[in-house]
C-alpha cells in the first residue's frame, strides 16, 4: 500500500472487536514508529503509556467522550470497545511546541496501526483521573486502538464538516476538496 493509500484507509474508528487481542510486539511497534517522528530541537520529550489490562481499559473507557457530533451516542457497546489505549505523556514542565509534537507522533502511531489492519481513535475528550498518573508527566492524548468493528467511508468534496452515521450504521467523515484545501498556487 502507498501512502496515499493509507492516508485514505486511516480513519477514525470508533467501534471495534473488542475480544481480538492486539499482540504486544504491534502495540511497541507503534511506539517504535512514534519515537520517529520529528520533533522540536530532537529533545524527544514524549513518553507512552500502554493500557491492555481489562480493568485499566474499564477505567479509561468511562471518562471518554466518543463522538462530539453523535450526540445521541453514548459510545461503543461491550464487544465494541478498544482492545488497548496508547496514552501519550509529556513531561509536567510543558514547552510551546509540546501539542505539535503530540499531533506528529500520534499520526506515526495511527498510521503504524493502519498499515497493520488496526483501527484507532485519538481522543483529547477523556477525564484526565482515569489515566494512570505516571510521576513527571501528563496526559496528553488518547488513541483507542482495536480491530475494526464497524465501516467508515470518506465522502470526498464535501463541503458539510460533521461526521455522521446513516441507517445502515455506516460511518461517514467528510473531507473538503483540493480546490477548496489550496489557498494559492
Amino acid at each position: 500500500m502507498n501512502f496515499s493509500e493509507l492516508s485514505e484507509n486511516t480513519r477514525s474508528y470508533r467501534r471495534f472487536i473488542e475480544n481480538k487481542e492486539i499482540p504486544m510486539e504491534m502495540l511497541k511497534k507503534m511506539i517504535a514508529s512514534a519515537g520517529l517522528a520529528p520533533n522540536a530541537s530532537n529533545l524527544q520529550r514524549l513518553r507512552f503509556s500502554l493500557v491492555t489490562e481489562e480493568k485499566e481499559k474499564n477505567i479509561l473507557f468511562s471518562g471518554i467522550g466518543w463522538a462530539g457530533y453523535i450526540t445521541e451516542w453514548e459510545g461503543p457497546s461491550p464487544g465494541e470497545r478498544p482492545a488497548a489505549y496508547i496514552v501519550i505523556q509529556a513531561p509536567v514542565e510543558e514547552k510551546v511546541f509540546t501539542g505539535i509534537d503530540v499531533g506528529i507522533t500520534a499520526a506515526y502511531i495511527v498510521l503504524e496501526a493502519s498499515s497493520n489492519g488496526i483501527a484507532s481513535c485519538m481522543l483529547l475528550n477523556y477525564n484526565k483521573d482515569s489515566v494512570t498518573a505516571v510521576q513527571g508527566y501528563l496526559p496528553k492524548l488518547v488513541i483507542a486502538l482495536g480491530y475494526p468493528g464497524e465501516t467508515v467511508v470518506l465522502d470526498k468534496d464535501s463541503e458539510n464538516l460533521r461526521y455522521w452515521r446513516d441507517e445502515n450504521g455506516v460511518h461517514h467523515v467528510p473531507k473538503l476538496s483540493l480546490k477548496t484545501l489550496v489557498l494559492k498556487g
